[in-house]
């Protein structure tokens, strides 16, 4: 009989730590159809992190946002968008990703629209 219960506490915990991982990557997976956002910025700084390639700092007046490449969010132009970042500015951009000021996770810029009210030409090869 003492057998029989502690089989049936690790069942319970492996389900439970099986349905976290379920909810983890369901989210990673469904987060650009979930948060996706279009919201009016001003940029009043921009940096690279560190030495690694294709992840930036966009610096608002309300928020820290990301712009970096992402499997996950069909993201490859990072580089580009860094480029067109300028302080001052007032930029019309979608971002995806949740916002929490308590924690370290910062929505990604996925596409410019306007910059100054000024519509920004879509890439004809790939348009989100």
């Amino acid at each position: 009989m003492m057998l029989s219960q502690q089989f049936f506490k690790f069942s319970v915990l492996l389900g439970f730590i099986i349905i976290i991982l379920v909810l983890a990557f369901g989210y990673l997976f469904f987060e650009p159809f979930l948060t996706e956002k279009t919201i009016n910025i001003k940029v009043i700084n921009k940096e690279k992190f560190g030495n690694e390639p294709g992840k930036y700092f966009i610096f608002a007046d309300d928020e820290v946002f990301l712009n970096e490449n992402n499997y996950y969010h069909d993201k490859d132009n990072a580089d580009q968008l860094y480029q067109m970042f300028y302080r001052g500015s007032n930029f019309k951009v979608k971002v995806v990703g949740t916002y929490l000021p308590w924690w370290p996770r910062f929505r990604n810029i996925i596409k410019i629209l306007e910059i100054n009210n000024i519509p920004v030409q879509q890439d004809p090869i790939k348009l989100n």
